[in-house]
């Protein structure tokens, strides 16, 4: 019984200790075919919906959309997807490590 609770343990802390390989990430996109008030809202909504996003802004000013997510769980080109989803196609401005 001891061994199986000193192996519990173990294993606890090696699971808690491990480094994560996963790393919260920020990207921004030029979404040249916001057009309207309504816009960034309905970029924000698809955007939102994949997994691993943590927040998004997305405004008409600069037609651009700044996303903060966790590069575990998703991808650029998955945000990008979306967006193409409901038709307003998106590139990378400018990605980066951390917020």
């Amino acid at each position: 019984m001891k061994q199986i609770l000193a192996i519990a343990v173990l294993a606890t802390t090696v699971v808690l200790t491990t480094p994560s390989d996963a790393a919260e990430q920020t990207v921004k996109l030029s979404v040249p075919g916001m057009n309207c008030a309504s816009c960034p809202y309905m970029i924000k909504q698809a955007i939102s919906m994949v997994e691993g996003i943590k927040s998004v802004e997305a405004t008409m000013d600069d037609r651009s959309a700044t996303v903060v997510f966790d590069d575990a769980l998703t991808t650029v080109k998955k945000i990008q997807e979306a967006t193409s989803a409901i038709g307003y196609d998106s590139t990378v401005i400018q990605a980066g490590k951390g917020s």
